[in-house]
């Protein structure tokens, strides 16, 4: 409460959730598990809300054990996906998309969104990613997912819109726990409209609609500016 930094900092000042999980494999399978019970209600809202039919192929960026694209592959048989998380989650997500068989429209690639993300998609798709940042590491992810893309690529964001106004409804009371969950744990937060166009604007691109689905999630559309 006093710094605005989650707890682990105190120990490890310059490190991250995801890099410190990634040090326990167990630790780190329980997540991807745990990441991967929503991962079904929210691809077929996100496959049923949004047109995907426009794209040859999609980068799931920070996209665990693949469950997410691979609903999305399966509601679009026409798509092609690539699977990008840190070497340990794409490890897990090769399994999983051999065991629903897609490999031959999918793979898994390990690395570092920090760093480069695989090239020559039409559109990334950013699901539950974002909101573990702060806007300067925010930003810096969907710097390298404009330099992966082509002039007419698409960003999808994949998230909860926080609301201008919170009030005692149940989607209020959640958004505010998520916030706070996001503060926590990883030192990130939920944003509104407003602060997703300012990450936009920042990332070189432009918040073209909002598109909501069946889920609490939105699918926040942007092309590049």
């Amino acid at each position: 409460m006093r710094t605005g930094e989650p707890a682990f900092r105190k120990e490890a000042p310059d490190a991250d959730a995801f890099t410190q999980m990634a040090k326990n494999p167990e630790m780190a399978a329980v997540f991807d598990e745990a990441m991967a019970t929503f991962a079904p209600i929210t691809s077929a809202a996100v496959a049923a809300a949004y047109d995907f039919s426009a794209f040859g192929t999609v980068v799931d960026v920070g996209g665990g054990n693949g469950a997410l694209l691979i609903g999305i592959l399966k509601a679009n048989p026409n798509l092609r996906g690539i699977v990008f998380d840190q070497p340990h989650a794409a490890t897990r997500a090769t399994d999983k998309i051999a065991a629903e068989g897609l490999s031959s429209r999918c793979r898994a690639i390990g690395g570092d969104f920090f760093k480069e993300l695989p090239s020559g998609a039409d559109a990334c798709v950013v699901k539950h990613v974002i909101h573990d940042w702060d806007d300067a590491r925010a930003v810096a992810i969907l710097k390298n997912c404009r330099r992966a893309m082509g002039p007419n690529g698409k960003l999808l964001i994949v998230e909860g819109v926080y609301p201008p106004r919170i009030d005692q409804s149940d989607l209020s009371r959640g958004a505010a726990a998520n916030d706070v969950n996001m503060l926590v744990s990883t030192g990130g937060r939920q944003r509104s409209e407003a602060e997703f166009r300012a990450l936009y604007d920042a990332s070189g691109f432009k918040l073209t609609r909002i598109v909501p689905t069946a889920a609490r999630v939105c699918v926040i559309e942007g092309v590049r500016s």
